[in-house]
């Protein structure tokens, strides 16, 4: 059991991680660049245009959504992690950086949509974020040191071989960028559609468990 000298609440921790996500999530929409018809030469209308821009659309809204899922990890896990130390805030700060890189690999896919390595990037910058959040409920859960102590020992098997079992699936997805960018792309289109999925029927967390269903000793 960690020292409670050594460790302190997560209220800063988590507030800060909600703000920086908010701002990543507002830097993905000012990369949507707006058309002027009336300055561009030989222009057809504002439906022609924006027609054209359907990459960028498309990449602005699955990194959207890509965001919002690892929000909604990093919210989960916390849900469980009641005390922070150092390296557990070590942890969501390179979680804060490979969210923050978003913008950046989102907007690399869309302009080099059939380059290998800008699917890398993009895949390799999701498995480190949602490898932070693994690491973080993993380091906090081993011998109850920062989470709830009332979590059995089962629900915490499962939600670490879970983990487990999505970095494998998002490292391979990433890997296979390789040969090319379009496997990359479906099992991460696969994935986040599975994850959503599951958040609309009220499950969460790498296990996604109901909520509620935490594993609670009884009182």
């Amino acid at each position: 059991m960690t020292d409670q000298a050594t460790t302190f609440p997560t209220d800063r921790l988590k507030a800060l991680t909600d703000g920086v996500i908010a701002i990543v999530i507002t830097l993905l929409v000012l990369e949507l660049t707006v058309p002027v018809v009336r300055e561009i030469p030989g222009s057809e209308g504002l439906w022609p245009e924006l027609r054209s821009m359907w990459r960028e659309l498309l990449g602005y809204g699955v990194s959207f959504f890509v965001v919002g899922i690892l929000w909604l990890y990093h919210h989960s896990v916390f849900r469980y992690v009641r005390r922070a130390d150092g390296t557990l805030l070590t942890l969501n700060i390179l979680f804060l950086f490979t969210v923050s890189i978003t913008p950046f690999s989102s907007a690399l896919v869309t302009s080099n949509p059939d380059e290998r390595l800008a699917a890398i990037i993009y895949g390799s910058s999701i498995w480190l974020a949602a490898a932070a959040c693994a690491g973080m409920f993993a380091y906090g859960a081993r011998g109850r040191r920062l989470v709830d102590p009332g979590l059995q020992d089962g629900f915490i098997r499962r939600e670490n071989w879970s983990a487990l079992g999505i970095l494998v699936v998002l490292g391979a997805g990433a890997g296979l960028g390789y040969i090319g960018s379009a496997y990359t792309y479906a099992v991460l289109g696969a994935s986040i559609a599975y994850y959503w999925v599951m958040t609309a029927l009220n499950r969460e967390g790498a296990s996604a468990a109901r909520r509620g269903d935490h594993g609670a000793l009884p009182s």
